[in-house]
Formats: structure tokens, sequence, C-alpha cells
């Protein structure tokens, strides 16, 4: 029974423990409650007057829909092996098969050096990348400068070109970001539809050289036979030029134009501005906390050795110290 009561007691005891340090560290933060929020407003304030420094960049978007036969149905003829030589060459030129990974090489070609290069070129941007070493006046780069297409590219690429999927309902969204809000929705636009261009001339030129190639053929053999097979493709060839002509949303789908922006995506003014401030309440507070838990541990050092080690805090004094 005594043990059972001792042991209520100091519950009660470390109870009361608690709860006096739980007032001791809010009487604190009351102390200094002032001086936290002071602090706090005052380096929220210094960081939205920093962001006042930084230039105004606005980013427009376009999305689009990939129209690429990733699934397609129906048969696939594989390992397809002809009758004769005749087949199997009628079989390479005209079944043109969907690769497994359309879709990333798609978005590979799109993010590569050669189409970004001349995208650059096309819509004249090398004066945009470079603006401090281009002279509006005399149209000429300044101090000898002579830009590098492989920086552009990379510049580009890092500053104002950012690709990425929706992965809620898979379209893809292109955005441009530039200092100007209707630079950057027309340069979003011309994007999309250079990629379209760019695509279309890509396969143009495989079928010019395949008709190169059999017209070519057409003129050495004297085969009857492969005369009409040649005849075949050829006319194959056409038909599949005019499809690529008449498809003008092709491989990109326009869903959604880009559009002027109403307000500049950086710098995040009013969102730096939040969490500097909730910030520097937190730290303001983690260090009221601190500087009272350092000052309770150099008290309670002190009491120690005061109560352990008095004769090195006092040493005695000499014999002949007369006071």
């Amino acid at each position: 029974m005594t043990h059972h009561t001792h042991a209520q007691r100091n519950s009660s005891t470390k109870h009361v423990a608690e709860y006096e340090l739980l007032l001791k560290f809010l009487h604190q933060l009351l102390r200094y409650k002032f001086r936290i929020a002071l602090v706090a407003i005052v380096g929220s304030a210094i960081v939205f007057g920093l962001s006042l420094l930084l230039e105004n960049r606005y980013s427009s978007q376009v999305t689009v829909a990939i129209n690429i036969s990733e699934d397609p149905g129906g048969i696939q003829p594989n390992n397809y092996r002809g009758v004769n030589t005749i087949g199997v060459l009628e079989y390479d030129f005209i079944i043109d098969g969907s690769q497994a990974n359309e879709r990333e090489r798609l978005l590979a070609r799109m993010d590569s050096f050669g189409y970004i290069s001349a995208f650059i070129e096309q819509q004249k941007l090398l004066q945009w990348l470079y603006e401090d070493s281009w002279d509006e006046q005399t149209q000429q780069w300044t101090d000898g400068f002579a830009p590098d297409m492989r920086e552009a590219v990379k510049k580009f690429k890092s500053d104002a070109l950012y690709v990425f999927t929706d992965k809620k309902t898979d379209l893809l969204n292109v955005r441009i970001t530039s200092k100007s809000p209707e630079f950057s929705a027309k340069l979003a636009n011309a994007f999309v539809k250079s990629f379209n261009e760019y695509l279309r001339m890509l396969d143009l030129d495989e079928i010019k050289n395949r008709r190169n190639y059999l017209e070519q053929r057409l003129s050495e053999v004297k085969n009857t036979e492969i005369q009409r097979s040649i005849f075949r493709l050829l006319e194959t060839q056409l038909a599949v030029e005019s499809l690529i002509n008449a498809r003008a949303n092709y491989p990109l789908e326009v869903i959604q134009p880009a559009t002027i922006p109403l307000f500049e995506s950086f710098p995040a003014r009013k969102q730096w501005t939040a969490l500097a401030l909730v910030a520097l309440l937190f730290l303001g507070v983690g260090f009221v906390v601190c500087m009272n838990v350092g000052i309770a541990l150099c008290r309670d050092l002190k009491e120690y050795a005061l109560e352990h080690e008095p004769k090195k805090l006092n040493p005695p004094k000499p014999a002949h110290y007369v006071k």
C-alpha cells in the first residue's frame, strides 16, 4: 500500500514538473512574441523587396494530343516470308510497322538537337537568346561575339522550353517562358506547328529517296514482272505522299492553343513572401526555445558544480589573508 502511494506521488510530481515546463515555454514565447513577429514581418518584406529586382517572366502553354498508333488493331504479319523476291520487296516498301516505343521516339525527336536548332533558325531566336550581345541598331553582334548553336540549343531548352505529359489525360503540354507574354504565346503555338512540319519533311524526304531508288531500278531492269511491281510501288509511294500532305494535325493535334498569360510565372513574389514569413516565425520560436534551454543548462551546470565541487569554485584563502 505504501509503495502504491509513493508511486502515485511520484507520478503527480512528474505531471506537475511537465506542467511547469510548459508554463515556462509559453511564458517565454509570450515574452518574445512581438520580437518574433517583427523579425518575421521585416524578413518577409526584405524577400518581397528583393523579388522586385528580378525581371518578370511569363509562361504560355499549348496542350496537344499525339496522333500515333501505339496499339494498332488488326493482324500483324510477323516474320513475313514472301513466295518470291518481288513479294518481299513490295512488303518492305508498303508495310511501315509502328514501333513499340513510338511515343518515346517522337518525344526524343522533339527534344533533339536537329529539331531545336532548326526551330531556332526558323524563328531567328539567336538574337533573342543572346540579347545582351546583340546590337539592334547595327544588327550585329557586339565585341565579336559568335553564338554557338550547341550552346544556344542548351540555353533554349533550360531557360525557355518545358515539355511534360499530363498523367490524368495523357496529353502533351508544351510550355514556353519569356519576358513577353505575347511572345511566349506566339512561340508556343509556333513550336507545335513547326514540329509537325519538321516531321512531315522527314517523311517526305524518305518517300523521295524511295521513289528515286525505284525510278532508277525501273530504268535498269528489263524484266516485265519486276517493272510491274515497281510501278505498283511507285503508285503506293504517291498515295502515301498525298496522305502525308493532307494530314494537318499529324502527329500533334492542338487541343488547347497557347493564350497570352495575364500574370507572371516568375518570380512568385506572394508565394516567396508567405514562405519567408512562416519560416521566420518557426525559426523565431525555435531560437527562443534553444536560448532558454541553453540558459537553463548553464544554470543547472553551475548549480551542479557548486554542489559537488565547492572547493574548486571557492578555493580556501591563504593563512596570511586578513579581512
